[in-house]
């Protein structure tokens, strides 16, 4: 799957559509314009060896539910994302993709790297 900066690996993924709110305008097919479909994704759900890249940032687990509209992964199976010389980890991580943030709920665990000052 790839969304913008968003690329996420898994064995297998499941996209689950919803009912695209209506419009006031409705195309017909004698008015010359394609009628748009009714349907528009909600979440996916991407199931074993989840590998996820953002920009610098990566993550792995082995369950993520990406909710399209809240720009939202919820990881969890072990999730471990890298950023910048920094490892963390949890049961349960949540990115906020439009924010550049995550959050872990559990156990956290986080090593930062020392970086190499001359």
């Amino acid at each position: 799957m790839v969304q913008g900066e968003l690329v996420v690996y898994s064995d297998v993924m499941i996209v689950y559509f919803k009912e695209k709110p209506r419009s006031g305008h409705s195309s017909t097919p004698d008015s010359g314009t394609k009628p748009e479909s009714g349907k528009e994704i909600n979440y996916i759900e991407a199931k074993g060896q989840v590998r996820i890249e953002k920009g610098e940032s990566r993550a792995t687990s082995q369950h993520a539910l990406y909710y399209k509209a809240e720009e939202k992964v919820i990881l969890t199976g072990s999730p471990v994302a890298w950023q910048t010389g920094t490892r963390i980890s949890g049961p349960k991580m949540t990115m906020f993709l439009k924010e550049n943030r995550s959050v872990v709920e559990g156990g956290t665990r986080v090593i930062i790297e020392e970086s190499e000052q001359n």
